[in-house]
């Protein structure tokens, strides 16, 4: 059996690197963390000397590197393992205690709420024999740990978590399974949605005379009214000109899947009403362009842009924009708009607009 794990963990370990994944990807999955576990262990001497289960504890801390790979040192505390041989045996205990290093490898599933891992390490331990309360032997055993577990995450800050470890141990085998919760350092909490503030409609104060001034509508709500607007039902937040004609038009709302440019299903419900707003827009040429934020590399967050802002084009063509008017452009990192210095600039920053332009003749 343990011929059979050690190669088994080396190959879950070398699978991202298959799969073509840098390990040294900055992303939002870096994160510190801390945690505190009860530990249920089993433990059995080859020899039968020992066979018990104990409760005991265990503390951990450390570090998320990316979407693949993380870091963790642990203190186990196993407490005592007991066997009571039939007499004139002396009752043996074994004390248990020590530390741990692991690498932790996630699966590979697109979820906020859920992680799956697999874990392989190096442990030390200090045991002591007890004979009738007397120690009568110690050693510091060492050597390979495997494991893997499950997380929950609460929120970005909380999480639970419980996980199996074995060890292997050279007289004997230890199993333990770890419950716990642990806390993630440096993420700010959700921030909540913006309200929509809807724009104040003038009213033009009667003349004394009681004939009342005809009231001045902006229907859409762009900043020009409805008699000079060349562009009725401007979408909510687009820039427009002293037409009223868009001129950028920031498609909040649209995300994507993670490294990749497949739209996620709520993106469809945004772009089915943009494409409708834009079949009443046939005098304007539209340049789809898309944006990332400063993580990974330059060429990398180039081409995914572009993935991107072709993705956006190409639903739009399927809704029924006219395909001469819409071109897709991918900018990377080059167009920010918030500071990548924060988790809430760097989701600005990552977007999708459409600029506009009147066609030749308009």
């Amino acid at each position: 059996m343990k011929r059979f794990l050690i190669p088994l963990a080396l190959g879950l370990a070398s699978t991202p690197l298959m799969a073509g994944t840098s390990l040294l990807d900055a992303n939002e999955y870096s994160v510190w963390n801390a945690g505190v576990a009860a530990t249920f262990a089993d433990y059995k001497f080859d020899d039968n000397s020992v066979d018990d289960s104990t409760v005991g504890f265990k503390l951990y801390g450390g570090y998320r590197i990316n979407k693949w790979f993380g870091l963790e040192a642990a203190y186990h505390s196993f407490g005592d393992f007991s066997e009571a041989p039939p007499s004139p045996a002396a009752a043996v205990d074994v004390r248990l205690d020590g530390y741990s290093g692991s690498v932790l490898l996630y699966a590979p599933i697109n979820s906020d709420e859920v992680d799956l891992y697999a874990k392989a390490g190096y442990y030390n331990f200090d045991q002591e024999l007890e004979r009738n309360n007397v120690v009568t032997a110690s050693n510091s055993p060492d050597g390979l740990l495997l494991g893997a577990g499950l997380i929950v995450n609460i929120s970005k800050q909380f999480a639970f978590r419980a996980e199996g470890e074995w060890f292997d141990i050279d007289d004997g085998d230890l199993w333990a399974i770890n419950l716990g919760a642990e806390y993630r350092f440096g993420r700010a909490p959700e921030a909540a949605a913006p309200v929509a503030i809807a724009a104040p409609v003038a009213v033009v104060a009667p003349p004394a005379a009681v004939v009342a001034a005809p009231v001045v509508k902006d229907s859409d709500g762009d900043g020009v009214n409805d008699d000079v607007d060349a562009c009725p039902d401007t979408p909510a937040g687009a820039k427009v000109d002293a037409r009223g004609c868009e001129e950028q038009l920031i498609l909040r709302g649209v995300t994507f899947d993670f490294d990749s440019a497949k739209l996620t299903p709520a993106s469809l419900t945004i772009l089915d009403s943009v494409a409708n707003t834009l079949t009443r827009r046939p005098n304007f040429n539209i340049e789809v362009r898309g944006h990332t934020d400063s993580h990974g590399a330059d060429d990398y967050n180039l081409r995914l842009s572009q993935q991107r802002a072709e993705a956006v084009r190409d639903y739009l063509i399927e809704k029924g924009t006219p395909a001469t008017q819409l071109t897709a452009a991918g900018f990377g990192e080059a167009d920010p708009i918030a500071d990548n210095g924060t988790e809430e600039g760097r989701a600005l920053n990552r977007r999708v607009s459409l600029e506009f332009s009147a066609q030749a003749g308009q």
